[in-house]
């Protein structure tokens, strides 16, 4: 084999390796994405339900269930938020290997 053809074979490994990367890092992001989707869809479906009942114990005048109601509220986006955190923390992290 001649020198060019070493450094083209070297080159082309090289760049399949890079390709492989590329290809996790892309498996990986899609992942993440899922991920992501579904907290905000899950914090999306917990929201509207926490709105419809504070509106109807709005209207019905229940002022202790519109507290109870906004303090459980508070609690979802609070355990959302943290699951986007981490979501994003492990993409950080793998990013960093």
């Amino acid at each position: 084999m001649t020198p060019t053809e070493q450094r083209l074979r070297e080159q082309l490994e090289e760049q399949l390796r890079l390709n492989e990367w590329l290809y996790e890092q892309l498996e990986r992001q899609r992942a993440m994405n899922a991920e992501l989707r579904k907290a905000v869809a899950d914090l999306a479906r917990a929201f509207q339900e926490s709105l419809a009942a504070a509106v109807a114990a709005g209207e019905a005048g229940d002022i202790d269930a519109i507290r109870r109601l906004t303090r459980a509220n508070q609690q979802y986006w609070q355990h959302y938020l943290q699951q986007i955190v981490a979501a994003a923390q492990r993409g950080s992290s793998a990013d960093n290997r």
